[in-house]
């Protein structure tokens, strides 16, 4: 396997640099250690390396070592957007005016990052978790910008920010703890446990059962549901064409004679029968029928 599987070239593999050296801050913020006949005096001409201290080479090796060391800690991308940079300060300048804009740009960012803070709430069916990742994203924003808040103002700005079903909680936690001194990560901590006990006390809507039950209900039932209301106007149908039938038949047995009626009888029961046992298979819809013929004679 090649070595390039694992390390990628010019990326370091200990962790970005962290400057305690007072030496090596100063070599960034205010640029090269250059000696100097009159060091106190910029306008003084350099010295010849010939001639540089021991305490003065020591100085200069830390230009190329800070320059080194903000390098290591760059991504490639990083690394080339400073390539053209000489000293570890243009190194340090240029990234800075990327990332933070020049000072109005960061003056503007600080103030819509302060409007975002002061107006922070939690949404609607959010959790705790997810609320206090938007609400860490905001401080470290800030932070980046160089305005920092105090453990005791975002614990009391979370505080503020939870919705009025919390509020007991809140009340609770106020009057038991000191907000004063009261560790961010432990707020947190409380409020994730009282959010499981919130959950376990939520009723189910009513909506939901509802929905729940008829995706419940099995396709032989609706069809049930379905083939009766069929029947029902079946049996309506039914019932009014044998209406007219026995009227029919009442008024026949008025204006004709025997024979006439005789003649009827045998035709129309026909009709009556065939219209008995049409469209429909149901012995519950012949009793209903049979119920009514009985019921009208």
């Amino acid at each position: 396997m090649s070595r390039n599987m694992y390390i990628a070239e010019g990326v370091s593999l200990y962790r970005p640099p962290y400057f305690d050296d007072t030496g090596m801050w100063r070599v960034i913020t205010d640029g090269d250690f250059i000696p100097r006949v009159n060091q106190n005096d910029s306008t003084s001409t350099e010295k010849k390396e010939a001639n540089w201290t021991t305490d003065e080479k020591s100085k200069v090796l830390l230009n190329s070592k800070a320059h080194l060391f903000l390098s290591c800690a760059l991504s490639r991308e990083e690394s080339e957007r400073v390539d053209e940079c000489k000293t570890a300060k243009e190194v340090w300048d240029t990234l800075q005016t990327h990332h933070e804009g020049t000072s109005h740009v960061k003056e503007t960012r600080i103030d819509i990052g302060i409007r975002k803070f002061e107006l922070f709430e939690m949404n609607e069916g959010e959790t705790i978790d997810e609320m206090y990742s938007r609400f860490t994203t905001i401080v470290n924003e800030l932070r980046s910008l160089g305005k920092a808040y105090t453990v005791q103002e975002r614990v009391r700005k979370i505080m503020r920010c939870l919705p009025i079903i919390w509020r007991p909680m809140v009340t609770a936690i106020s009057q038991a703890k000191n907000l004063e001194s009261l560790p961010l990560e432990e707020l947190i901590g409380t409020l994730r446990a009282h959010e499981v006990l919130l959950q376990e006390d939520k009723p189910i809507k009513k909506g939901k059962v509802i929905a729940l039950k008829t995706s419940q209900e099995s396709p032989d039932e609706d069809s049930e549901e379905i083939e009766q209301e069929d029947i029902d106007e079946e049996i309506v149908r039914l019932t009014k064409k044998i209406q007219r039938m026995r009227f029919h038949f009442k008024k026949n047995s008025m204006m004709a004679n025997w024979d006439d009626y005789d003649e009827t009888e045998t035709e129309e029961p026909e009709e009556a029968s065939v219209c008995l046992m049409a469209d429909t298979k149901d012995n519950e819809v012949l009793e209903m029928l049979f119920l009514v013929g009985t019921f009208e004679s």
